[in-house]
């Protein structure tokens, strides 16, 4: 039942999203030490990400050993450039006396005619060193019979040959040969006579070792080679990786390394695979081979995966890139993932204090990159909350860095982000001594927006929007930064973020929203240097922000703020914002979106108008709110004698503030047609139709005729459908419903039996369809 429950997750999620984009893997995944600032260019195939591998052809710098070892064979004074000329431009007919290269001068002058001969053959043989390139196979058999011949020539000129050094060159081309000719009894016999497994002295040996794994039976002395290979030839590195048979135990593999760098090179490999908790593999090659170069790259592979597991969730509350939810423990369950995944990086923060420990026992002047394992360590003691500690590390580290370290600014971006974290809570503030940094930083979104992060965890929401509004057009690269709200809950629509005014409109109270807004007027007056240079707040925006809050006031149903701040704007602001609302025909709700094209006190949505339209206003917030309140004040006044009137339009624009009506931008500024869940604080209102239902219930307890307050309960009754309807898409699953719900939800509407118990003369007209409410309407006198 687990199994399904998470197969039943995984369709639901893709029956949703199908058609949209939802964040995962490397766009929320957050990283603050770049690896490409560390001394490990040549393993950045293997870099941390939740795409996994991939070549990265800047990680294996093809032909430079082999150009050292030409050089090396010349002498030590050839140019490199003109040996890799001959090596990767030159044809065989350029293989002759050339004054220009250094390379063929130096050979022609010493007479080296073995070495010459060499380069020629090796040039005759560079087409057949490949996979057939023609898709149709047309010319296999003749390149086969080729090749064929260039191997049992490179073999006889093996023999032949009296130099060493260009001896191992033609049995290399023959083991190449060999592996394109897919021969491997040729390979092993070749190796064996040139090769030895235990004498690893140069590039060509390491290259020959390569086809020797490949055509080696046993597959855990394979992996021995590969390993081997992998550790001293970068370039070989992926395709190494790629035929590591990572499935056999590491224990059966470690039989057969005979020392102990062999055994760390084989450990290497497999940490490398390694996607999860790797200290145990850690602890294992220090012991083995202190100094070897992977093993710092290990060690930071192993904080992008930390900062993966804590920082994402953390900051963002999206479940880490490389780590689903049914990973930790089968439940899939929504409503619960937003509290589990801080839960998760708690976890993994105690992870990273056992990493800290290990760390801490390392001799740092016995490894092969210290400044690593000195940056890994500050930045595990902010992982487990020791911020002065982090802090002290930083600036041990900065001074002995050289200045042209680009590790400096990833320092400088973790000093700021344990300043920021380490402030009492109600106390949080943008301190002083971070402003430089953040104004260098400020394009870089993961480190702002986890600065605004840790601000709104600590009670300061008004710095943290401030921080927010400033990734607005960012151009760090071409993503966002994607979160979520601790507010989260099953079955909320849109339950991700990655606009400020967004997660504003959906989280901030309008108390924050006040704060903030003041702040940023306030900061923009006063000429504050910091906000001056970092970012401010346009009109444009600060005005949208006053909208907002007082549309905030409006879900509160606090309708005499909402009008202040409406009328602070102005009717110029909303002709603006809502210019199209002259233009009437039901096209315009779709098509503009915002637009009011109807007066919600006298029109409902999908029903044939029965009411007259008495008062004839431009609709905008400003004036919708106004009649609003006049319509509340006249129908609670005693005195008027058309109370019951009144509630009825004061229950029609509530009807109508509603995802049900035509004035549901009065709450919100988008309406979705996959459903309205939602984490705003009105969110039942908005759903259940709750305040109609109970105006609607005023004017049938006003109302003076039978039709007029049979009319009432019909309205009523329908606001309680919509009211069973939230209920039953909150604790169901919509596509397991009854096939008998809408006979069943009839049964439970209280409003539509009251209706048949007490007006069974007007039951069958009301219930049959709205025809009828024309009639009943003018009844009401």
């Amino acid at each position: 039942m687990k199994k399904l429950a998470v197969f039943i997750a995984i369709l639901l999620s893709n029956i949703i999203w199908a058609c949209g984009f939802y964040p995962y893997g490397e766009s929320v995944r957050f990283c603050f030490l770049n690896p490409a600032h560390f001394p490990y260019g040549n393993y950045a195939s293997f870099n941390y990400s939740s795409l996994g591998f991939s070549q990265n052809d800047a990680a294996a710098p093809s032909g430079e050993e082999n150009e050292k070892l030409w050089n090396q064979y010349c002498g030590g004074n050839i140019d490199l450039n003109d040996i890799n000329k001959v090596l990767d431009q030159y044809t065989y007919s350029d293989i002759k006396p050339d004054p220009r290269n250094t390379f063929l001068t130096y050979l022609h002058n010493q007479k080296d005619t073995e070495a010459i001969e060499y380069l020629k053959f090796a040039k005759n043989c560079e087409y057949f060193n490949t996979w057939q390139d023609d898709p149709w196979e047309r010319n296999e058999s003749t390149v086969t019979v080729k090749r064929n011949n260039l191997l049992q020539k490179a073999i006889s000129l093996a023999g032949k040959t009296v130099n060493k050094d260009i001896r191992k060159r033609y049995a290399f081309l023959a083991l190449r040969l060999a592996y394109y000719q897919k021969d491997f009894n040729i390979i092993n016999t070749v190796y064996s006579r040139y090769f030895n497994v235990n004498k690893t002295e140069n590039i060509v040996d390491i290259w020959a070792l390569y086809f020797k794994a490949i055509a080696e039976e046993n597959k855990a002395l394979a992996n021995v080679y590969f390993a081997k290979v992998f550790v001293k030839c970068p370039e070989k590195r992926f395709v190494t990786w790629q035929y590591f048979y990572s499935k056999i135990s590491e224990k059966e593999v470690l039989k057969y390394a005979g020392n102990a760098s062999d055994r760390a090179a084989v450990l290497l490999l497999y940490g490398i695979y390694n996607p999860e908790r790797n200290l145990e593999n850690l602890k294992k090659i220090y012991a083995e081979d202190k100094k070897n170069e992977g093993l710092g790259f290990l060690l930071l592979r192993e904080m992008s995966k930390l900062e993966d597991w804590i920082f994402t969730p953390y900051y963002t509350l999206f479940d880490p890139s490389t780590r689903e939810l049914s990973y930790w423990n089968g439940d899939v369950s929504e409503s619960k993932s937003v509290q589990q995944v801080l839960e998760r990086s708690e976890t993994d923060r105690e992870y990273a204090q056992k990493v800290l420990d290990f760390i801490k026992t390392v001799d740092f002047s016995k490894v092969k990159t210290p400044e690593v394992w000195t940056v890994a360590k500050a930045e595990l003691l902010l992982m487990t909350r020791n911020y002065s500690g982090s802090i002290n590390e930083i600036a041990k580290l900065k001074k002995i860095l050289p200045s042209e370290s680009p590790i400096h600014n990833d320092l400088d971006k973790l000093k700021v982000l344990n300043i920021f974290a380490a402030q009492e809570y109600g106390n949080a503030v943008i301190p002083e001594m971070t402003k430089g940094i953040i104004l260098k930083n400020k394009t870089d979104k993961q480190f702002i927006f986890a600065l605004g992060r840790e601000l709104e965890y600590l009670g300061n929401t008004d710095d943290a929007a401030l921080l927010y509004v400033s990734l607005e057009g960012s151009s760090r690269d071409w993503s966002s930064v994607f979160y979520k709200s601790v507010k989260n809950r099953n079955k909320t629509y849109g339950d991700f973020f990655s606009d400020y005014f967004d997660y504003f409109d959906a989280v901030y109270t309008p108390a924050q929203l006040k704060s903030f807004i003041n702040k940023a007027q306030n900061l923009s007056t006063t000429g504050d240097s910091f906000y001056r240079n970092y970012h401010q707040l346009k009109p444009a925006q600060i005005n949208m922000l006053y909208d907002l809050l007082g549309t905030k006031y409006i879900r509160e149903n606090e309708l005499q703020s909402a009008l202040d701040i409406f009328s602070q704007l102005g009717e110029g602001y909303f002709d603006a914002q809502y210019n199209l609302w002259q233009r009437e025909g039901k096209e315009y709700d779709t098509w503009a979106g915002k637009v009011f094209y109807r007066n919600p006190f006298y029109h409902l949505k999908y029903t044939p108008d029965f009411m007259e339209e008495k008062e004839k206003i431009k609709l905008s917030k400003i004036t919708i709110t106004q009649k609003l309140i006049e319509y509340i004040r006249r129908a609670d006044d005693p005195k008027e004698k058309d109370q019951d009137y009144y509630y009825f339009l004061v229950a029609n624009c509530y009807y109508n503030m509603t995802q049900y009506g035509n004035a549901w931008m009065m709450k919100r500024y988008a309406l979705s047609s996959s459903g309205n869940f939602s984490i705003r604080d009105d969110n039942e209102e908005f759903n259940a139709v709750n305040k109609a239902k109970f105006y609607y219930g005023k004017a049938l307890a006003n109302a003076k005729t039978q039709k007029f307050k049979a009319l009432c309960l019909r309205m009523q009754g329908r606001c309680e459908n919509y009211r069973l309807d939230y209920e039953q898409d909150k604790n169901v699953d919509y596509l397991v419903q009854s096939d008998n719900y809408e006979e069943a939800r009839l049964q439970k509407n209280r409003y539509y039996k009251d209706l048949e118990h007490h007006y069974k003369d007007e039951y069958s007209d009301l219930m049959s369809g709205c025809d009828f409410f024309t009639s009943y309407f003018k009844a009401r006198r």
